[in-house]
């Protein structure tokens, strides 16, 4: 079979998204199928090709506008032209996936990974309006799955339900340092935040500011996408970037920034299940993490929740985490067994039937 990993994928960095696509693909050619790539060229940096150039030169890989109409006739050009029998598409357009998908052979099968919740608050009238959208205008057959199992009845909301499965996350551990807890001299705090409220910048940035005349602490934001944006929203809300807070642009090697932090936050207001939870709690960094469900899944060791959208809360949590930090240390053992790639990558060619 020939398969076609559809990604509108266009970070600077390959993350752990690219070697786990990787690690899955060589499971998938060592059954005797062939991997197409088709990733988005919304991002032309040259940051970008110090990923995709390498990764292009051993792979069938193609760069595509997944932001236009003209995707749909484009992709299904590619479909037919390769011989593609499976398409196991991520961050693509729902309604462009079921357009691509209606043009093309029925024997075609199609899989939408959903990486992360479909609307990013709460079940209001915004998301009851996609969801009678999504009933008229989607294709019914098209099977979705979920990162992680917290995912899945918001997904059968907005989607048709009947085809909703989930597939816990995994980490390619190669990538990172294996670490039970930072030992750093200075108290820090790392969160990402490319979007600005689903992401809870203003709750985090918030808590910092409260705990200023109690203890020496630092945040640094680290921002890609919506950059320069998400820098004038700070602004216009506290007039300028805080003197307790530095904006930070991503760096390749990002097992540098959790090793040189003493806290990592995940503020979310809404989320799918972090790669950078796992990612920084492996590294050694104390999590501190909102309550939402999807951070609540993973179930952490010794990892600590607040309020989701409760600066106040948060702001006592992190004053905790500085009294204790020195007692912290996460569970390697229980990480690995949980999100091992090999058993996903065995789930994920099941549920592919390859």
């Amino acid at each position: 079979m020939n398969v076609l990993e559809l990604a509108g994928f266009y970070s600077n960095y390959g993350s752990n998204f690219i070697p786990s696509l990787e690690f899955l693909d060589k499971e998938i050619m060592g059954l005797g199928h062939h991997v197409f790539y088709v990733f988005s060229n919304k991002n032309l940096s040259a940051k970008f090709y110090e990923w995709e150039k390498p990764f292009a030169s051993t792979h069938n890989t193609i760069l595509m506008n997944f932001s236009n109409i003209s995707f749909v006739s484009n992709v299904v050009k590619y479909i037919k032209n390769n011989n593609i029998t499976v398409v196991h598409a991520h961050f693509c357009a729902s309604l462009y996936l079921s357009m691509v998908k209606r043009r093309c052979p029925k024997e075609v099968k199609f899989y939408e990974h959903i990486h992360s919740s479909p609307f990013n608050n709460n079940r209001g009238f915004a998301a009851f309006l996609r969801r009678i959208r999504n009933f008229i205008l989607l294709d019914k057959n098209i099977l979705k799955i979920c990162v992680s199992e917290s995912l899945v009845s918001m997904v059968k909301y907005v989607f048709p339900k009947q085809n909703v499965i989930s597939c816990l996350n995994a980490i390619d551990f190669n990538r990172l340092r294996e670490s039970s807890r930072n030992n750093l001299d200075e108290f820090s705090v790392l969160l990402f935040g490319y979007n600005y409220y689903v992401k809870g910048v203003d709750i985090a940035i918030d808590a910092i500011i409260k705990l200023q005349n109690k203890i020496n602490v630092h945040m640094d934001i680290v921002m890609s996408d919506h950059y320069d944006d998400n820098i004038n929203i700070i602004k216009n809300k506290y007039g300028k970037i805080p003197d307790c807070v530095s904006i930070l642009e991503p760096i390749p090697n990002v097992v540098d920034l959790y090793k040189t932090h003493s806290v990592y936050l995940n503020a979310s207001r809404s989320e799918g299940l972090s790669y950078a939870n796992l990612e920084a709690y492996y590294c050694g960094a104390f999590c501190i993490l909102s309550n939402i469900p999807q951070n609540k899944e993973a179930g952490l060791p010794n990892v600590l929740y607040f309020e989701s959208k409760n600066s106040t809360d948060l702001s006592n949590k992190i004053l905790d985490s500085y009294k204790t930090i020195k007692f912290y240390s996460n569970d390697i053992n229980y990480l690995k067994q949980k999100f091992n790639i090999n058993a996903w990558s065995n789930r994920i060619i099941k549920i592919l039937k390859l």
